[in-house]
């Protein structure tokens, strides 16, 4: 199927791609947002992770201590001890890490890997000894919550309540620290074990700068400063697509505003403008209308020239008759007819009379089938039977005139639905124009011809033909074969009752563009065969 390249998608996804544009764009402006201020809270806390862990334990593990990429990890203010499965340290990076670390200490220091809230109150009672508590809740890396445990302890760090299970009842100062962080050094502790090639134990303490509010404070400055870039880059994108929908939603608009005011001028439209699929169709739709309002303008100027040169026709073929009835009547009454002729000249008057009366009924005839109203009274009857009955009628006026009739009916009964009367015009009007129009020994054809469910009709001759130019609007009123009014027979109106006949019948008539071998001119007729009695319609054929 050939696609349309003006079409560049429905007006929906237009506004769906423009959508999900602005949407990727404002996510990966805070996407990067986000990745600034991870950036800046890795220089400001430095806090080890599992993640990042991973990027340098093969330093730990293959002993490679000196490697170890401290401030990356740990931050300027960062170090770090190595201590064996006994806790006695193997390495230390400065010498301001503490030398040793007792097991109770090491118990104490959290996991990275764990994040711990550690919140320490301190109560005074009414003889002005102070007890702390101290709540810790743990979360672990899959962010599971852990219970809320407590430890009291009094103002000697002896442990009143242990809800933490400790190893020990009084907790030194440095293991206070290691637990709450609490005092004036700016740095905390964290831990790491692993295992060595060898399966040998060890631990890392590492020394990384503190969370405290300060560095919050820096981090926080930080975001602020760039929620100052944020806000007008957010700002800018956001006029960026809304000008672009715009534009692409304005253009066909404007083309089709175009396309209205060329129509306005009476100029020729086209519609090449691409843009979204639905105002590409309005605009194809907007062509089309404004190409069937120029054909019905035509056709309505057509009709105004039709209707004025059927009522010069329809005056002159009156007038013609009138005014021969007039002038020999009027011979009559003055007395200049001698009286011998005067039979004669009545008789003139009378048959003028007679055409004049069967041209009013010919007039009055297709008026009335121009109504919408009409309607035959078809009866279901053999078409067969019915034509030999018709011919049988018809061949003393045939012979009579000098022609000659080849006849071809099937013996089979063929059931129709038609009005007897109205179909038998159809026939007279069909033969009375070959007649007419060819010389005399002319053979007229009369087949009738079963195919399928439809029966055709075929009515011809081999005289003269029907010229070429008259072919395409034989059946259109006041079309003859002799342009001339004075010289021609009949209205033109016989064959344009015979198509409205036809067609109020649910059939089909057309001149045959090709002729069957041995016919000048071919009518074809096709009726739908009734099977019952109920009504049918015909399905039109092209022209053979």
């Amino acid at each position: 199927m050939k696609t349309d390249k003006r079409k560049k998608g429905s007006l929906l996804s237009m506004i769906t791609r423009n959508y999900l544009g602005f949407s990727f764009t404002v996510l990966g402006l805070l996407l990067g947002f986000g990745w600034f201020v991870n950036r800046e809270t890795e220089k400001q806390f430095y806090i080890p992770t599992p993640e990042k862990l991973q990027k340098y334990r093969h330093y730990l593990l293959e002993g490679e201590y000196e490697k170890f990429p401290i401030e990356k990890f740990l931050g300027k203010k960062g170090g770090f001890s190595v201590l064996n499965g006994d806790g006695k340290v193997i390495y230390s990076s400065d010498e301001q890490m503490p030398k040793c670390f007792t097991r109770s200490e090491l118990s104490v220091i959290v996991e990275i890997g764990e994040e711990e809230k550690t919140r320490v109150t301190v109560y005074t009672d009414e003889d002005g000894e102070e007890t702390i508590l101290i709540s810790k809740t743990e979360h672990t890396c899959e962010a599971v919550e852990k219970m809320e445990q407590y430890l009291l302890l009094d103002s000697d760090y002896n442990i009143l309540v242990d809800c933490v299970g400790m190893d020990t009842d009084r907790l030194s100062e440095k293991e206070l620290q290691y637990m709450t962080n609490m005092g004036k050094e700016e740095v905390e502790y964290r831990k790491w074990d692993f295992l060595k090639d060898t399966g040998e134990k060890n631990t890392v303490v590492f020394r990384c700068q503190k969370n405290d509010g300060k560095n919050y404070a820096r981090l926080t400055r930080s975001a602020r400063m760039l929620w100052f870039f944020v806000i007008p880059v957010f700002g800018l994108v956001f006029l960026i697509f809304t000008v672009s929908l715009s534009y692409r939603v304005r253009k066909p608009l404007l083309a089709l505003r175009v396309s209205i005011n060329r129509f306005r001028q009476g100029q020729t439209l086209t519609n090449e403008n691409a843009g979204p699929d639905e105002f590409v169709e309005i605009g194809d739709d907007f062509v089309r209308l404004a190409q069937r309002l120029a054909e019905s303008e035509k056709s309505r100027k057509k009709a105004d020239e039709d209707k004025q040169k059927m009522l010069a026709d329809i005056s002159h073929d009156l007038k013609t008759p009138i005014t021969v009835l007039q002038g020999y009547a009027k011979a009559i009454c003055d007395g200049v007819i001698p009286e011998e002729n005067k039979e004669q000249y009545l008789r003139i008057i009378c048959n003028k009379a007679t055409e004049l009366n069967e041209l009013i009924n010919t007039f009055y005839e297709y008026s009335k089938l121009e109504h919408p109203d009409f309607s035959p009274v078809r009866k279901r009857q053999d078409i067969c039977e019915y034509a030999r009955e018709y011919l049988a009628s018809k061949y003393n006026e045939i012979v009579l005139a000098g022609f000659s009739l080849d006849v071809q009916i099937p013996e089979k009964a063929i059931f129709c639905e038609i009005d007897g009367g109205q179909f038998r015009r159809v026939l007279d009007n069909i033969l009375n124009n070959s007649i007419k129009h060819n010389k005399k020994d002319t053979i007229l054809f009369f087949y009738v011809v079963q195919e399928g469910n439809t029966v055709c009709i075929k009515i011809g001759d081999n005289g003269l033909g029907i010229p070429k130019e008259l072919s395409e609007t034989i059946f259109e009123p006041f079309v003859i074969g002799d342009e001339s009014r004075n010289s021609r027979q009949g209205t033109g109106l016989g064959l344009a009752i015979a198509k409205k006949i036809v067609e109020a019948h649910r059939g089909f008539i057309e001149l045959a563009r090709r002729p069957d071998p041995g016919f000048s001119s071919e009518f074809l007729i096709w009726l739908r065969i009734s099977e019952s009695s109920g009504q049918t319609d015909i399905v039109q054929r092209e022209n053979k």
